[in-house]
């Protein structure tokens, strides 16, 4: 069996001496493994680094082996990056967190777009924790959680929302919520206000609040990845976030 598709490498493990195991978020046909030799002595292995945009082959004999992968690598974001502790953790956060959640060989488009996205941004844009944080609504919304902010699940209004209920992920208004608000998530405006300028408080709250509903749904209640949290801890207590509209 064979097939060609465009991918991002999420992550490599050593297999054996000369080869490897990539797990590639590929566009048409999901997060897929695959085995690739490498020597050391001869390629660069910062190749197939996480985060790195791949045209690829997979071939093996039967759909249900492991395969084998044959790479054409084209943007790199890792060593675009590799000097900037904030954008490197983000870019292995959000590859770790694609690996972790996503299920083998089970396309998701979108998600695919979110994630190249976020990869061009990283690397482009000084804006680019809005679009992580689009990645991780979009990564929840693929996986059949998404967050519903559009407007107050008890009024129906679209003004002044200021919360999310933990229980169901949508939209409270400051009027209902003002009630409940020790039981309640922080709403940060600029998520649901593109462009709107954001402060490092707002950006913390973001962070907590899909990092609340990854954990719970996507990962069964388990720990999110240590990687995700040195991230949150390097780009909200050190690194200047605030970007005008």
């Amino acid at each position: 069996m064979k097939w060609q598709d465009n991918g991002i490498i999420l992550s490599q493990r050593p297999w054996n001496d000369n080869e490897i195991i990539l797990n590639i978020l590929t566009q048409e046909h999901g997060r897929h493994a695959g085995l690739v030799r490498v020597s050391r002595q001869k390629q660069n292995l910062s190749h197939t680094q996480p985060g790195n945009l791949v045209e690829v082959t997979w071939n093996a004999r039967l759909s249900e082996h492991l395969g084998r992968w044959t790479l054409d690598v084209g943007l790199m974001p890792w060593f675009q990056v590799f000097k900037n502790p904030a954008r490197l953790l983000a870019l292995s956060t959000a590859c770790a967190l694609a690996d972790s959640c996503l299920p083998e060989r089970h396309p998701y488009l979108s998600l695919y777009m979110a994630l190249k996205d976020f990869l061009y941004t990283l690397v482009h844009d000084q804006d680019w924790p809005r679009q992580y944080m689009k990645f991780e609504i979009s990564l929840l919304s693929e996986l059949g959680f998404g967050l519903n902010l559009d407007f107050c699940a008890v009024t129906k209004t679209t003004d002044n929302l200021a919360f999310v209920s933990p229980k169901t992920g949508h939209a409270v208004c400051a009027e209902v919520g003002k009630m409940y608000e020790g039981k309640l998530l922080p709403l940060p405006h600029f998520l649901i206000q593109e462009g709107k300028d954001y402060t490092q408080e707002e950006l913390a709250q973001a962070f907590y609040l899909t990092g609340y509903f990854i954990s719970r749904n996507l990962l069964e209640g388990k720990a999110l990845p240590e990687i995700r949290r040195r991230f949150i801890d390097g780009i909200v207590c050190s690194e200047r976030t605030k970007v005008a509209s």
